[in-house]
């Protein structure tokens, strides 16, 4: 009976095999359709996606993340507007949980009216850092969208200098599907920052961010650990949708 972390939890499973849904089942959070999870095993530079009906050999320590599902379109977002106090505060500590645990070892800012973060120590997969030898970690930025954490951000943006592995597409020196890039004067600062853009979106639906009674509760929905998850995820498997 293997102990394992789900979303960060320790539990138990009965024995050394599962299949998707029996992660996602331990997942902890409520009212959540598990038909747009996808659970992923996590590890340094080599996450692994679980697929639905596919059994899995588990070991004790694994960890393990569910996230939303992500599809190649996405719906309506506006971009450095005014957010209110609140929803600055919720990016506010969700950046500074993620700088914490996941980029400790590295400089993170986060720009004072919460529309983007930039992470100077994000691990490439293995794939992107055969095709970019001595570039292991690079800078990556999310922006979000002036209504997040209601609606999730939208795809990612990676230096334009980087090669694109054989196994990888959908890397733009624009957005699309609603994300920031797509406007003349959005392509433009994209190319003097020299950032190209990396598709992916999430499953209309999938997203569920928690319901705040308190800033706080953010941590009982969907947030900015799944989306790192997930841009980790489209790198490593790219065509796998």
């Amino acid at each position: 009976m293997p102990a394992v972390f789900v979303n960060g939890k320790k539990t138990f499973i009965p024995n050394s095999q599962a299949t998707a849904d029996d992660i996602i089942s331990r997942s902890g959070k409520k009212n959540v359709d598990p038909r747009t999870r996808t659970p992923i095993i996590v590890g340094t530079g080599k996450n692994v996606r679980m697929h639905p009906g596919k059994t899995y050999t588990l070991h004790e320590g694994d960890k393990f993340k569910i996230v939303p599902d992500r599809v190649k379109a996405s719906g309506e977002y506006t971009y450095f507007g005014n957010k209110e106090p609140w929803r600055k505060q919720v990016i506010t500590e969700q950046v500074a949980q993620v700088s914490e645990g996941f980029f400790k070892n590295s400089k993170v800012e986060l720009d004072d009216d919460c529309n983007w973060v930039l992470f100077h120590g994000f691990l490439l997969p293995d794939e992107w850092q055969r095709a970019n030898p001595g570039q292991s970690f690079v800078q990556m930025m999310i922006i979000f969208p002036d209504q997040y954490p209601d609606l999730p951000t939208n795809g990612f943006y990676l230096p334009s200098n980087l090669t694109v592995p054989l196994n990888a597409a959908h890397f733009y020196n624009r957005g699309y599907g609603g994300a920031f890039g797509e406007k003349p004067d959005e392509m433009e600062a994209m190319a003097q920052g020299n950032w190209k853009w990396y598709c992916t979106h999430i499953r209309p639906g999938a997203w569920q961010p928690a319901r705040l009674r308190q800033i706080s509760d953010w941590r009982n929905g969907d947030n900015l650990w799944d989306i790192l998850t997930i841009c980790i995820d489209v790198l490593t498997y790219p065509l796998d949708d």
